[in-house]
């Protein structure tokens, strides 16, 4: 068995995050979410994602940086 496509989701809020959780989840995903730019590039390095979804419009670090 193929192991289930990684999706990491960076994103400030936390009502987008439950909703696209609950969306991927039911789809078969695995997710790793963060809350901010940086806690997603540290995550996105030490988890070796499929796929990446991330807000642009964030606190600190910006999904553009």
């Amino acid at each position: 068995m193929s192991a289930k496509p990684r999706i990491l989701l960076v994103d400030d809020d936390p009502m987008v995050r439950l909703l696209v959780r609950q969306m991927l989840q039911a789809d078969g995903y695995e997710l790793i979410e963060t809350e901010n730019g940086r806690a997603g590039l540290e995550q996105f390095i030490g988890a070796e994602p499929d796929l990446v979804l991330l807000d642009v419009m964030m606190p600190e670090m910006d999904g553009f940086t």
